[in-house]
């Protein structure tokens, strides 16, 4: 299914928690608010990737907060996969040393584990916690357990952006297979400390000059550096023009909702009395595609602007 800017629908991101053992200072709390803690079940959140994945939907992110924080993790992993959808999870890996083997045998497909830094020193900066070594664990425990490709998010932001070449460094000895660098987003916790953004300029130049070769992934339209054995995505969701016409993702959050966007609060469909009305399935389900075909109508690019700005500068 396409919306109306041409963009398919391909991606379902779940927000599974709001809950997080973490503290990072940026962190843009998937655009969503803490206002209501109603999480969904297992069952719910398997009835809206079912319907999902009849409009288009190839993939499922689960995040959070921090997802392994749930205690029905492994359920939900387990209920998304028999659906024939690629599972895939970001976490911040610090309970991943004992649960990724079970994630694995549950179903996930593979694994971004955020990593914000490249020194016990930086990391309790930016994360608030002292917790380096055991994500460093938990990153080791996913390559075995072969939750491949495993890849490693850092957020550059003042506080780190002394390290990005140690956490390159770092990212090769580990065995990992990708790191995205990430651009700060302007929402959440963010939006307050926005100040500490840093651009990704000077990662970039390095990479043009050291990498293999380059290219762009589709979703995001995401500059791609190959350098020696790890592949470097740079993610710029403020910085990069086309961004969102690259987007293929709708998002439901954890209270039942269902977001066009993780910038728009005004563009979102509540299915929450659909999941717990008193319907048959087969009425929840009809009512559920009305609702992703009322979300998909609203779909449209929150930097378009800078589409236009970049027509006029050429």
């Amino acid at each position: 299914m396409l919306d109306r800017y041409g963009r398919p629908i391909e991606d379902l991101r779940i927000t599974l928690t709001h809950a997080c053992n973490f503290q990072c200072f940026f962190c843009h709390m998937e655009g969503e608010s803490l206002a209501d803690q109603r999480l969904l079940t297992p069952k719910e959140i398997a009835l809206v990737a079912s319907v999902a994945k009849e409009f288009g939907v190839k993939r499922v992110k689960l995040t959070g907060g921090e997802p392994t924080l749930r205690r029905d993790i492994l359920e939900i992993v387990g209920s998304l996969s028999a659906l024939g959808l690629e599972v895939s999870m970001t976490t911040n890996g610090f309970r991943l040393q004992d649960l990724a083997p079970k994630l694995k045998e549950a179903g996930l497909s593979r694994v971004n584990v955020s990593l914000h830094a490249a020194s016990r020193e930086t990391f309790k900066t930016v994360t608030g916690v002292d917790a380096f070594d055991m994500v460093l664990l938990g990153i080791k425990a996913a390559i075995e357990s072969e939750l491949r490709p495993v890849k490693l998010n850092f957020v550059l932001n003042r506080r780190n952006c002394h390290e990005w070449r140690s956490a390159l460094e770092l990212a090769l000895k580990l065995g990992v297979d990708a790191v995205q660098f990430i651009e700060m987003h302007p929402v959440g916790k963010g939006l307050k400390t926005f100040s500490e953004h840093v651009a990704l300029d000077a990662i970039e130049e390095y990479l043009r000059a050291h990498a293999k070769f380059v290219a762009i992934k589709r979703m995001h339209n995401r500059p791609v550096y190959k350098l020696e054995n790890l592949i470097v995505e740079i993610v710029k969701p403020y910085n990069n023009p086309f961004f969102c016409a690259g987007c293929t993702r709708i998002r439901l959050t954890s209270e039942g909702t269902l977001k066009s966007c993780l910038y728009r609060d005004d563009r979102v469909v509540d299915v929450l009395d659909i999941l717990r009305g008193p319907y048959s399935e087969e009425a929840k389900r009809e009512l559920l595609r009305e609702a992703i075909k009322i979300l998909v109508a609203l779909r449209e690019p929150n930097f378009k602007w800078r589409l236009v700005e970049a027509r006029q500068a050429s």
